[in-house]
């Protein structure tokens, strides 16, 4: 039986003028998200999947479930997730009245309202520790046994931004999960199995 295909946008290719967002809903686990589709005149996509460039593991924190990656030898992929948070900012302060039933924030006050997954150099993704990597040898481990130094290559599936209410007010988040990873050789800009 051959597992299942995703078709994934890679790094390189991707374009933040394809993306879409959808006003906001709630979803079959309750979540408020505002659902992202990427088109262009030959795909149309119900999510962002985005295929990294091979990145170094700087930690994995079970308890979070956070897995920080470096990207400061990769700028295009850094500047690519740059413009497309930019692109999310801006999208949420012009059109406020209609997605956050706000009026008169300015656009900083919505950059604050983002829970970010790029900090400087590292991008932190959330994945559960017992996430399986496939390595370069044909093994395979669980992500919480990646160490530090590793490299690693993933898709990442952005499907929406989701709404988080606190005490201080609404935070949004960019709602995503990690469906493949692998472990890559060092240099190596292909996937080994």
């Amino acid at each position: 039986m051959v597992g299942a295909t995703l078709l994934t946008i890679p790094y390189q290719a991707f374009e933040v003028d394809h993306v879409y967002l959808t006003p906001f809903q709630m979803n079959k686990n309750g979540k408020c998200i505002a659902q992202l589709t990427y088109k262009d005149h030959s795909i149309d996509f119900q999510d962002v999947s985005l295929m990294t460039p091979p990145l170094r593991i700087v930690d994995y924190d079970p308890h979070r479930s956070c897995l920080r990656l470096d990207v400061s030898n990769h700028l295009n992929f850094y500047v690519k997730l740059n413009m497309f948070y930019d692109y999310l900012v801006s999208t949420f302060y012009l059109h406020q009245q209609g997605f956050l039933h706000m009026k008169h924030r300015t656009m900083e006050d919505i950059r604050q309202m983002f829970y970010s997954l790029l900090d400087g150099q590292w991008l932190s993704i959330y994945i559960y520790p017992t996430t399986m990597v496939c390595r370069a040898d044909g093994s395979s481990c669980r992500i919480s046994e990646m160490t530090a130094g590793e490299m690693v290559r993933c898709v990442i599936r952005f499907q929406g931004v989701s709404q988080i209410h606190h005490r201080e007010g609404m935070k949004l988040r960019l709602h995503h999960s990690v469906p493949m990873i692998w472990a890559v050789q060092e240099g190596a800009g292909t996937v080994t199995k």
